[in-house]
């Protein structure tokens, strides 16, 4: 496996690569004179580890709060090694505790892909990372907040925002506003767990309205290797947009959508507009949810 790079973004934040190996996702830090905060804990004890290596490798100060963006345990099974104190949502909290009851061996993680409390793909994931799992620790966040709590770090503040989504309805993002940095976690990604990828237009739209209401310049998600530009996230929106309203306007017929997306988009279909497409189809079938623990 190989190693992560912490990289500096502003003065204040840096953020540790993401790796596909093993969904590793990125972790973020935001650096003040009185402690640094760490935004996810990554998605092992080994993980967490090399965070903190790569702070101390910087001369940065440890950590001294942490971040759960949302209970995903890629996010948040590396908080025990950290050993400080936690923030996260209301629902993130009551999910985590719930995580730290059950059992984490071969045989449950199966059962629970067979009843739909758990995907494949995360089971997978856990094993290739965590081969043994008989000494986890899963450490739920301590204080847990509703709407949005400000962090001040020392010449830099942070606000922990709830913004919910498809991915997760529990999801917070990090905003930094001396630095114009957004940590989004993976709210911008969508829901994985109630069958086809999926994506609603009321939750994106409003979700999108948020994240560009915060005056950034970057902004970090979980799985991205590079931190995203305004320019760049604005475009992103204007196609999720005009692909979803689309959608919402043809409804839940798939070869009369193909057929009205160039026109709406100005441009042939590729790959990925059929997939946002597929996903926003999938959120007319589905379009309410709730976390599968």
């Amino acid at each position: 496996m190989s190693d992560h790079t912490l990289h500096q973004l502003t003065a204040h934040t840096w953020w540790l690569t993401p790796l596909s190996d093993t969904d590793r996702p990125t972790l973020g830090a935001v650096v003040g004179a009185r402690g640094t905060l760490v935004i996810d804990v990554g998605n092992s004890p080994a993980h967490a580890h090399t965070l903190r290596a790569a702070l101390h490798h910087h001369h940065l100060p440890a950590p001294r709060f942490a971040a759960f963006t949302h209970w995903h345990w890629d996010h948040v099974f590396g908080a025990a090694t950290l050993d400080v104190p936690t923030f996260a949502s209301t629902e993130t909290q009551r999910v985590v505790r719930v995580m730290a009851e059950l059992d984490w061996s071969d045989t449950a993680l199966d059962g629970r892909v067979t009843t739909g409390r758990e995907i494949a793909f995360c089971r997978d994931m856990i094993v290739r990372e965590l081969p043994d799992r008989a000494a986890l620790v899963i450490r739920p966040p301590e204080i847990a907040f509703a709407t949005e709590v400000t962090l001040d770090l020392g010449g830099v503040t942070c606000r922990l925002i709830h913004v919910g989504g498809d991915h997760s309805p529990d999801a917070i993002v990090v905003a930094v506003p001396q630095e114009r940095v957004v940590f989004i976690g993976d709210a911008l990604y969508d829901d994985l767990y109630h069958g086809p990828r999926r994506l609603t237009a009321g939750q994106r739209f409003a979700l999108l309205d948020r994240l560009l209401a915060l005056d950034a310049a970057f902004y970090v998600a979980g799985h991205d290797l590079e931190p995203i530009g305004r320019q760049q996230f604005v475009a992103d929106a204007t196609l999720l947009r005009t692909i979803g309203h689309t959608t919402a306007h043809v409804g839940d017929n798939r070869d009369a959508l193909l057929i009205a997306l160039p026109a709406a988009l100005g441009a042939p279909l590729s790959a990925d507009h059929i997939a946002i497409a597929d996903a926003f189809l999938a959120g007319l079938r589905l379009p309410a949810v709730t976390s599968p623990l």
